[in-house]
């Protein structure tokens, strides 16, 4: 029959194990942050590229934002706090607040989710831009990299 002898050095594995455990969460949120970072400065430039308001009066559409929208959702971009849900854990990357154009519809300005919604998918008016779905293709490789880096060095510094 086998013979299994173990050490010491397990009961120091299974003790780094154990703090690990108790720090998961931490761990976890810190590397998705970094990689939500990567794809929020994606998106930033992204809007940077968006033209500024052309219209085409051959198809009656409009390619392109007002100079005050492209602002209003430069200001408006970030990272929402750290969301469990179930076994998951989520951050987003969106808009949020409003730009300075007031309307009667909107007194304080217009939503900034709905002026990125609108130039993502389209309007019956509006030339399709898919800004955010651009970025998030065009970083995705790059942020796991990053996510998985960061979750490798925040493990070396709690188990050595």
């Amino acid at each position: 029959m086998a013979r299994f002898t173990v050490g010491h050095g397990i009961d120091n594995y299974i003790a780094d194990l154990e703090k690990l455990l108790v720090d998961e969460e931490e761990i976890i949120g810190r590397s998705i942050f970094e990689g939500a970072k990567i794809v929020t400065d994606a998106v930033r430039s992204e809007i940077e590229g968006i033209p500024t308001r052309e219209y085409d009066a051959s198809s009656d559409t409009i390619s392109g934002i007002t100079d005050k929208q492209k602002a209003g959702l430069q200001e408006g971009l970030g990272i929402a706090s750290m969301r469990r849900d179930g076994s998951f854990i989520n951050v987003k990357v969106g808009m949020d607040g409003y730009n300075s154009i007031r309307t009667r519809k909107y007194p304080k300005g217009q939503p900034n989710a709905l002026i990125a919604r609108a130039l993502c998918t389209g309007t019956s008016f509006r030339v399709r831009n898919d800004f955010i779905g651009r970025a998030v293709r065009s970083t995705r490789s790059a942020a796991e990299a990053a996510m998985k880096k960061q979750c490798d060095e925040e493990i070396k510094k709690r188990i050595h």
